[in-house]
């Protein structure tokens, strides 16, 4: 996850960075078979090879500690009521489900995702997910250290360093996450300063780069959809 965060009292603008790491046992043989050729795509991405060690919670209590205005265990009610109470599964849900041919290999996403007769979820089922709502008091109460000490990290490990495709992930690597804050990145535009998130992101320097390329440009005599504007910005 990223955060962009404007002052207005200031001026200035913060970026939080929690995006995932690699396990510290990752190595530049990670994606590659015994005989150093690329795994095929499905052992690349399912299972837990491929699973980056998780930033967002770390970034998101960094950032209310600094901005926040709410006390923390109330950030979690809303997210609490709806995982006890359930919701109705959407028509994408269900086609998502239908055509996701992994989750079937997997008990726990199978036992969600999957009726008592081994059928995916049909639109308009209730889904409930009573075991993240406990997950959320936990950290409502504890902090991110919920997350990442203790008996739930222990149970992401298990589960990332478990068939099929393990990862590498351990309770270390949990332990040692560490968000990352920084200026943003920004650039003048015409009358505007544009700004957003840097590396380890692209967006605000590709946004940035992409407007600069068009400065030179003449856009407002442009119509918007017309062919000169959507060369430009293609």
């Amino acid at each position: 996850a990223y955060l962009v965060y404007f002052d207005k009292k200031s001026g200035s603008v913060f970026t939080y960075d929690g995006r995932e790491t690699a396990p510290a046992a990752a190595t530049e043989t990670l994606f590659l078979s015994s005989d150093g050729k690329p795994l095929p795509a499905a052992e690349r991405f399912t299972g837990g090879r491929s699973v980056g060690v998780p930033g967002a919670l770390r970034m998101l209590e960094l950032a209310h500690r600094e901005h926040g205005k709410l006390r923390w265990s109330q950030l979690f009610d809303a997210a609490i009521a709806k995982a006890e109470a359930g919701f109705a599964v959407s028509p994408r849900l269900a086609q998502s489900i239908r055509s996701d041919r992994y989750l079937p290999h997997f008990p726990a996403a199978k036992a969600y995702f999957f009726d008592g007769d081994g059928a995916p979820l049909a639109a308009g089922a209730i889904l409930k997910n009573p075991a993240l709502a406990a997950t959320l008091r936990s950290i409502a109460s504890g902090g991110a250290d919920a997350l990442y000490r203790g008996p739930i990290a222990d149970d992401i490990v298990r589960a990332v360093r478990s068939e099929p495709n393990p990862g590498a992930m351990t309770a270390t690597d949990l332990v040692g996450y560490r968000p990352l804050a920084h200026p943003a990145v920004c650039g003048i535009y015409r009358l505007w300063r544009v700004c957003g998130m840097g590396p380890s992101s692209s967006g605000a320097i590709g946004t940035i780069a992409t407007l600069k390329l068009l400065q030179r440009f003449d856009l407002p005599s442009m119509p918007p959809l017309g062919a000169d504007s959507v060369h430009l910005l293609a």
